[in-house]
């Protein structure tokens, strides 16, 4: 019995990572990634600077988790006073949850992020974000909306980020964007499942939030 209720307890913090705010994005298809212009100026990701921020809850609103996610590189490309390009690659072996939690807890939480029916990190180590499009569009303290595909294990989906960017010697750009895990197939889906696994699959599905909300944090220098 305690097995199943750490195991359900990691699964709710893994696949919940958000639900909250108004910055929902409907995923799409893969766009054309935008290729930077030739009078464009390069900017290098700074990775220490430069993460993903997770915030998550229960389906039935019995707790919230909070968590990062690393940035080992990435490049954007600044032209006509506006974001013309870029990418960054997430290190998915980096996601860990930051909550105060027993370390025993925490280490077999960390474990399970990485294993096959969640992110699969041994075979998916990094997810990436190219950009397709950025547009100057005011929205309260953002500046701009920011589309790109984000993959995740094998799938590539479209995505709209509203952010705040500011432009100079230095190039950032904050944004927070919902989107559906079950877009990306973190849904427990896996090969030979066993009648009581499919039933656990659709019990946890339908109680852990299929929302995941990220805050993307970027520093770019030249």
């Amino acid at each position: 019995m305690r097995k199943n209720t750490i195991l359900f307890g990691m699964a709710a913090i893994a696949l919940t990572l958000g639900s909250c705010g108004s910055n929902a994005s409907e995923a799409s298809g893969a766009d054309s990634v935008a290729n930077a212009d030739s009078n464009a100026t390069t900017y290098t990701v700074d990775v220490a600077s430069s993460n993903i921020g997770w915030f998550g809850t229960h389906a039935v609103g019995t707790g919230d988790h909070t968590g990062t996610i690393g940035i080992t590189e990435g490049t954007l490309s600044v032209a006509n006073g506006n974001i013309s390009a870029g990418s960054f690659v997430i290190d998915m072996n980096s996601i860990k949850c930051t909550d105060s939690l027993p370390a025993e807890y925490l280490t077999k939480l960390h474990g399970h992020f990485a294993g096959e029916d969640f992110f699969n990190s041994a075979k998916f180590p990094t997810a990436k974000f190219e950009i397709t499009a950025c547009e100057a569009k005011a929205d309260g303290d953002n500046t701009h909306l920011i589309s790109g595909n984000l993959t995740i294990k094998d799938s590539t989906k479209n995505i709209s980020i509203p952010a705040k960017v500011t432009l100079g010697e230095t190039v950032t750009a904050t944004g927070k964007v919902i989107i559906n895990r079950l877009d990306w197939g973190i849904n427990y889906d896996k090969d030979n499942m066993t009648l009581a696994e499919a039933a656990q699959k659709k019990l946890k599905n339908g109680v852990v939030s299929k929302d995941i909300t990220l805050t993307i944090n970027l520093t770019a220098k030249k």
